[in-house]
């Protein structure tokens, strides 16, 4: 039923929520209350009086652009590109854009637009609706910058097989050679030059970890964690990584405070942050890191509630808002050049990101910065913390067992055989999964223990480990990987006590770990 009460169609003009003007010959004539208090005048008639010309100038005409910066962020003039957007909405009928204005106190705020011909040819009228989009925007910015971080993560996740191959060869390499130099008192800068190398291989290592946190989904090791505990365990490694000529202070809300995560990406999460403060402030420059309970507003992710809220500020040299913009980019750096790897707070916000929280920056140049994570308070009680072991016993020595390694890089296949048989192991050798699979079921009872890579072409590891299983199920397993991902083996149908182990590793590292799955049996 069509409705003719004229009131009706005024009360949905004064209760919507998207700002309503009517423009005639240039001036605005009518507005709506969200229009006012979008543009925050203390009244309609105060608000039509600025932009309509007014009784105090006479004939004179205010523009709509006017209420608009002197250009918009495309760089074009705002009277221009106002004319010619009007003239176009007489032309076609309607536009939509967006759009920057000034509210009556300067403040700048994008909204869309939508023009609307009304009216008659003789008295033609353009209706404007206007919706603030400053929130649309940042999820926007958010979700730009997430996929950026994710393809980065793809990128990492693709050559971090190859690169920890060839990490894997240069540390155990270099630790060999360390070792064999060290008493040899005639090769003392040889010495010192292997002990550069291992230095390097594990910085090199450390940088891979780092770039891997972006290929990572969801934490699989989380677990309701006390935030405050594991900042204050940190205050004695934080006071040795900043300058002697820097201050750090610390303040941790009493208040019980625990999130879902793992322990090393809290502690990865501090560490960068303060690193990069220190990386920005001058001689007797200061750091502050804050961790508390607040009640945050809902944006975002983000439900209104409680958060957990870790700021770390400092008085430095800040950023510029162009360098605030590409702060999460990663590789994106203000350092100098060799100064910086540009991974810094890309890795926080993909941390925080992972863990359903965000990351927000303020900064000024010459003034400092605040760098804010707000993470989402755990619902359970924190997991005790888990007891040192007992120390262990002494290493059973290899006993002749043999060892099925299985690995499609020959550099690496090589370097475990020198390991493993300079240490008393029978080692047999496959490229991939399909061969050790052949070499496996040809005999059956002859592996003790099965080392194997898990990303291989033709088969890989799981599917392998899987397959051999079925006549071997008691053969002890261990898998091997460039990845940083524990999911890879969730596929695969493998034994519960089957370990992992990231590559890069230390000549003895691989050693016990064999030595425990072997004892283990």
């Amino acid at each position: 039923m069509a409705v003719e009460d004229s009131g009706f169609y005024q009360q949905i003009f004064e209760m919507s929520p998207d700002a309503i003007l009517v423009i005639e010959e240039e001036r605005f004539i009518e507005c709506n209350p969200a229009a006012v208090a979008m543009l925050r005048f203390p009244s309609k008639e105060a608000l039509l009086q600025r932009y309509s010309g007014g009784t105090s100038q006479g004939s004179l005409r205010a523009h709509p652009a006017e209420m608009s910066p002197p250009t918009q962020p495309d760089g074009r003039d705002s009277f221009e590109k106002a004319e010619e957007l009007m003239r176009r909405t007489i032309e076609r009928g309607s536009a939509r854009f967006e759009w920057e204005h000034v509210r009556a106190d300067g403040e700048i705020f994008p909204v869309e637009v939508i023009l609307r011909a009304i009216g008659s040819p003789e008295r033609r009228r353009i209706l404007v609706v206007w919706r603030e989009i400053a929130e649309r925007m940042k999820l926007e910015q958010q979700l730009r910058r997430s996929q950026r971080l994710q393809s980065v993560g793809q990128l990492a996740g693709g050559i971090a097989h190859d690169f920890n191959n060839l990490l894997v060869v240069l540390l155990s390499q270099s630790n060999l050679l360390r070792t064999a130099l060290a008493n040899r008192d005639e090769d003392e800068e040889l010495a010192e030059a292997a002990g550069d190398l291992v230095d390097a291989s594990e910085r090199a290592a450390a940088l891979t970890r780092r770039l891997l946190t972006f290929s990572r989904g969801q934490p699989s090791l989380a677990q309701s964690i006390a935030f405050g505990p594991v900042l204050a365990d940190l205050r004695t490694m934080l006071d040795r990584l900043i300058r002697e000529d820097l201050t750090l202070s610390h303040r941790i809300s009493e208040s019980p405070i625990s999130v879902r995560a793992e322990a090393s990406q809290l502690e990865q999460i501090v560490v960068n942050l303060v690193t990069n403060a220190r990386d920005a402030i001058r001689a007797g420059g200061h750091i502050d890191v804050s961790l508390a309970r607040e009640e945050r507003p809902a944006s975002g992710p983000h439900v209104a509630g409680e958060y957990a809220v870790l700021r770390v500020s400092d008085d430095g040299v800040g950023m510029t808002p162009s360098q605030v913009e590409q702060a999460f980019d990663p590789f994106f750096t203000t350092k100098s050049v060799g100064n910086g790897s540009g991974l810094g707070l890309a890795t926080v916000h993909s941390i925080a990101d992972q863990l359903g929280g965000t990351v927000e920056i303020e900064s000024r140049v010459d003034v400092g910065t605040c760098v804010t994570v707000v993470l989402p308070l755990s619902s359970e009680a924190p997991d005790e913390a888990v007891e040192d072991p007992p120390p262990e016993a002494p290493r059973t020595e290899a006993g002749g067992e043999h060892v099925l390694v299985v690995e499609d890089e020959e550099r690496v296949r090589r370097l475990l055989t020198r390991i493993l048989e300079r240490d008393g192991y029978t080692v047999t050798t496959a490229r991939d999964g399909e061969e050790a699979l052949e070499l496996a079921l040809a005999s059956a009872d002859r592996f003790d223990l099965v080392l194997t890579d898990v990303v291989m072409p033709r088969r890989s590891g799981p599917a392998f480990v899987e397959a051999y299983l079925e006549a071997r199920p008691d053969v002890p397993v261990v898998f091997m990987s460039g990845y940083d991902d524990e999911g890879q083996l969730s596929g695969a149908k493998i034994p519960e006590h089957a370990t992992l182990l990231q590559k890069p590793f230390a000549n003895q590292q691989i050693l016990d770990v064999l030595r425990s799955a072997l004892d283990a049996r």
